[in-house]
């Protein structure tokens, strides 16, 4: 039994998974009450404590983190939204108190895909990439059969990439920014011909919903979405030489009207070397995704 833990901005997740990627005994912690308390890693510690004393069975502890870790796995570096966890040497500190028990840490979005390639629909996909389509825009990378993190431990952070537009794809695609550009697209609707109109508060669900209506305004807003997921994926697909993608966030909802111009963006620039046999899915994990990839992590040593 693995104990999987997936740290946010807003909760923290615990959750004992099986080798068949079921979740148990799941519990939420909110990250302020940590922060604000006895503090965060104390406080993670602590709650440890109280599982593995409680669940004794469990033999390894894996932990997604929303930032950058060092690269030999024993810290996390960057953190804005924890910041007195920067630089704290976390592993060192919970392999000193539960000396029995096997940690590792990881980015949260390289933890996905660990979980949807030990637990998803597309399980044992050998090489693949993730993207986590929310507020912000993550991204993980399985290349044959290993996780890949790159040559300083942080690679594939596809979200801060620039797009054609001079802007990072985190800050064209991401959930406040889709919202943004549909409100900017109704301020240029005068003739008010889009039911989004009558919407007091946007979220990707609605405008996907009124996008299955028929609705031209939201079509036409998940069509520029897609063609700019597209145009970033052609370079990531040049340099990683990988064609299976995995989407998945809070984004993912609206695949299927976001996606064709996604291909066709991909189609154009890219060779049939990488097209003939391309895969476009969804992830499968949904919001267990950030858990049961922790938990991976500990698959992943043993």
């Amino acid at each position: 039994m693995i104990l999987g833990i997936d740290v946010g901005g807003t909760s923290v997740k615990f959750g004992l998974v099986t080798p068949e990627g079921e979740i148990q005994n799941a519990t939420r912690f909110m990250t302020a009450d940590w922060v604000n308390g006895i503090g965060f890693v104390e406080s993670m510690k602590l709650e440890i404590g109280n599982f593995l004393k409680q669940y004794p069975i469990v033999k390894g502890v894996g932990i997604g983190w929303p930032g950058l870790v060092s690269l030999d796995r024993t810290k996390v570096i960057l953190l804005p939204n924890i910041p007195s966890v920067v630089n704290v040497p976390i592993v060192e500190i919970l392999r000193s108190e539960f000396p029995h028990i096997h940690f590792k840490i990881e980015n949260d979005a390289k933890c996905a895909a660990l979980g949807e390639y030990y637990f998803g629909e597309n399980k044992r996909m050998q090489t693949f990439i993730l993207l986590a389509l929310g507020t912000g825009v993550g991204s993980g990378v399985m290349m044959n059969g290993k996780l890949f993190i790159g040559g300083r431990g942080n690679g594939t952070e596809v979200g801060h990439m620039l797009t054609t537009r001079g802007k990072s794809l985190e800050n064209q695609v991401g959930i406040n920014h889709l919202i943004a550009y549909t409100h900017e697209q109704l301020a240029l609707d005068v003739a008010k011909k889009s039911s989004l109109h009558t919407i007091a508060e946007l979220s990707p669900k609605v405008i996907a919903d009124h996008a299955a209506q028929g609705d031209a305004l939201a079509l036409a807003v998940w069509a520029d979405i897609g063609t700019i997921i597209g145009e970033s994926l052609v370079n990531i697909v040049r340099v990683m030489d990988l064609n299976n993608i995995l989407l998945g966030g809070g984004i993912s909802g609206a695949f299927d009207y976001f996606v064709p111009n996604l291909k066709k963006a991909m189609l154009e620039h890219l060779p049939t070397y990488y097209t003939d046999d391309m895969y476009i899915g969804k992830a499968t994990l949904e919001n267990d995704a950030g858990l049961l990839g922790a938990a991976g992590l500990i698959m992943e040593a043993i």
